[in-house]
């Protein structure tokens, strides 16, 4: 929600405030270890009650499993036909933000604070986005290749959202041209 208003309590959508849940969640699972946060912590910084938030996610194990549940970010980034599945891949992740949350990268960097979140973490990344992606490609070496693809995405990624950022060259759409062959390339086998 950066640059926008954030609407009083009151006038909050259920949307709106789950939004705000989750995103201080991730900054929270993002900074810290998972055992040293609390939901209390979470609600305030989110603006809302920590009953709310047990309403909307249950405990803060179910909450820390919906952020890291990449399920339906790998229909939206794997959605549609295999051929020119790479410039849609390198659109969504040159972007400088997207408007799916599991795709943040901030997530990604969520497996430095603790080992205990990061090995869930990284099964369900693993499970739910480079399996599904595999499980999409045909040929020899189909899950290596799906590795390299999203090794190549999170790399672009972070590049582009985190370190390169206002110095980034080119716009998304030059970086489709020149990065997407290169990643169908790799889908096609």
């Amino acid at each position: 929600m950066s640059g926008q208003s954030t609407p009083s309590p009151s006038k909050r959508t259920a949307e709106q405030s789950r939004s705000m849940i989750f995103d201080a969640a991730g900054r929270a699972f993002a900074t810290r270890p998972y055992r040293e946060i609390t939901l209390k912590e979470i609600a305030e910084e989110a603006g809302v009650s920590a009953p709310l938030i047990i309403k909307y996610f249950g405990s803060k194990e179910q909450l820390f499993d919906a952020l890291v549940d990449f399920r339906a970010a790998a229909e939206l980034v794997f959605g549609g036909p295999l051929d020119g599945l790479g410039a849609r891949m390198v659109s969504l992740f040159a972007r400088p933000l997207e408007p799916y949350k599991p795709l943040s990268m901030s997530i990604l960097f969520m497996s430095g604070p603790s080992e205990e979140s990061s090995r869930k973490l990284r099964a369900n990344y693993s499970s739910q986005m480079v399996d599904a992606l595999a499980e999409r490609l045909t040929g020899m070496d189909s899950r290596l290749r799906a590795e390299l693809v999203m090794s190549m995405l999170t790399g672009l990624a972070i590049m582009r959202r985190r370190m390169m950022q206002e110095h980034a060259t080119g716009t998304p759409d030059d970086v489709v041209a020149y990065y997407a062959p290169l990643v169908q390339e790799l889908l096609d086998g």
